[in-house]
């Protein structure tokens, strides 16, 4: 009898603890979200002859086949100041970035851009070509030693090159803003060329436009104290990277 009355307590207990059991249900509480897609109208970089007029060719915009060009939003940056500008100025040399960025009806926000280059297309000077580092002229660091100086404790013999290639007449796209530091001296290979765009000033100064280094993933404090001679083929220059690299290289042109 103590048995089956104790066999009858288990299954009443079963019974309770079954039917305190949370609900387990197959529901997926995941939502479906359609981003907003952009397709640039015209070229992804814009070339702007100076004094000449400028349209922004836009972008058109669906968020899951609907068209919502009505809600994007365009800032245009000026790459060489940095300040944000109503518009393209075209009666100046000068570089801009318009961005074109709009948000899905769950709050979800995406951007697209493009660059504009207003260029001279009659500027004088040109420093398009091949560049040798002067290692014993090119200073690393605040305490003003030399390329050449650092060169043997890597083990380097050789003399860095540099090539600038003209975009547009006055914008050069750059090798190595750095002077061949890492890729060559160091040996770290082509990932760790400071690659980047500067533009030619009618003075014969430079102004950094854009700077990247793939290894790193990033670019430039900020280049100055720059300066072409046309004479010599030298162009010399400063620059900062990281908050803590100062270089300034002399580039002598082949």
């Amino acid at each position: 009898m103590k048995k089956i009355l104790f066999n009858i307590m288990i299954c009443t207990g079963l019974v309770a603890l079954a039917s305190c059991e949370k609900k387990v249900t197959t529901e997926d509480p995941s939502k479906v979200t359609h981003y907003v897609v952009f397709e640039l109208q015209g070229d992804e970089t814009m070339y702007v002859p100076v004094n000449s007029a400028f349209s922004d060719p836009g972008v058109s915009a669906t968020e899951n086949g609907v068209d919502v060009r009505d809600h994007v939003i365009v800032t245009i940056t000026n790459l060489i100041s940095g300040k944000t500008e109503s518009s393209v100025n075209t009666k100046t040399p000068g570089a801009y970035s318009i961005d074109y960025s709009a948000a899905n009806a769950d709050g979800f926000s995406v951007s697209s851009s493009r660059e504009v280059i207003v260029y001279d297309p009659a500027f004088p000077v040109s420093i398009a070509g091949t560049y040798a580092t002067d290692m014993s002229s090119t200073k690393y660091g605040k305490a003003g030693k030399t390329f050449a100086d650092y060169a043997p404790s890597y083990g380097y013999e050789g003399t860095p090159v540099v090539t600038f290639s003209e975009i547009v007449p006055g914008f050069y796209s750059c090798s190595d803003l750095l002077g061949g530091w890492y890729c060559q001296i160091r040996g770290y290979g082509a990932r760790y060329n400071m690659t980047g765009v500067v533009m030619l000033n009618a003075n014969n100064t430079l102004t950094l436009v854009s700077s990247y280094v793939a290894g790193w993933g990033d670019g430039l404090d900020y280049l100055d104290k720059s300066n072409y001679d046309a004479a010599t083929g030298i162009l010399s220059y400063s620059v900062s990277y990281a908050g803590q690299i100062f270089i300034s290289p002399v580039l002598v042109k082949q």
